[in-house]
């Protein structure tokens, strides 16, 4: 009798560790930019670290997604604004098919950020975003500061519209993503739109 206890209780537990591996495989791992453009690298960190309030759910990933519009630097190149969208979105494996990532929350963030360069190394000093309602048409003319090319294409990154800019930098981070940790990932997907292929 001891003997089959035993043998119940060494089952129960391997089954708790192998319920647990599986759980913990299926998770996402962290994304971290792979370019080497310190502009981008500065921005795409304090994206990560401040969120804007979207987090992934348990084992997702948070990816940023920004569309950079226009880079100010002053004239020792110390000192920069970086005019853009900074979309952020979080994605965790279907639960329908594991290949697919489902987006699970996102949102834009349209602005400016001023960064400072210190011993060779960009940093994000400050940001400011465009508020909602009338305030968000607005603040973008405001931040475009008569620059109407600017203002245009500010405009172009508000959605998934036809003419959007948004779609293709949504899929280009999420193939870097999928690419740099080697995953089975075949598409992402928005609910209530159909699946984005991530493979050529």
């Amino acid at each position: 009798m001891k003997k089959m206890i035993s043998v119940l209780l060494a089952l129960v537990l391997a089954l708790g560790v192998c319920g647990a591996f599986a759980e913990e495989s299926s998770a996402l791992p962290a994304y971290a930019y792979q370019g080497d453009d310190p502009i981008w690298k500065a921005v795409v960190e304090y994206m990560q670290a401040t969120d804007f309030g979207f987090e992934p759910e348990a084992g997702g990933v948070l990816i940023p997604t920004p569309i950079i519009l226009k880079t100010v630097y002053n004239d020792d190149e110390t000192e920069a604004t970086v005019y853009g969208n900074f979309w952020i979105f979080c994605y965790k494996r279907s639960e329908e098919n594991s290949k697919i990532l489902a987006m699970t929350s996102g949102g834009e963030n349209p602005g400016y950020m001023k960064l400072e360069k210190k011993d060779g190394i960009w940093a994000v000093t400050s940001m400011v975003i465009a508020g909602s309602g009338d305030d968000y048409q607005a603040d973008i003319v405001k931040f475009a500061d008569g620059d109407k090319e600017l203002e245009e294409q500010y405009f172009l990154t508000a959605g998934a519209s036809e003419n959007s800019m948004l779609p293709q930098y949504q899929r280009a981070a999420v193939v870097e993503y999928v690419a740099a940790n080697n995953l089975d990932i075949e598409a992402y997907q928005e609910t209530g739109w159909d699946p984005v292929a991530v493979n050529d």
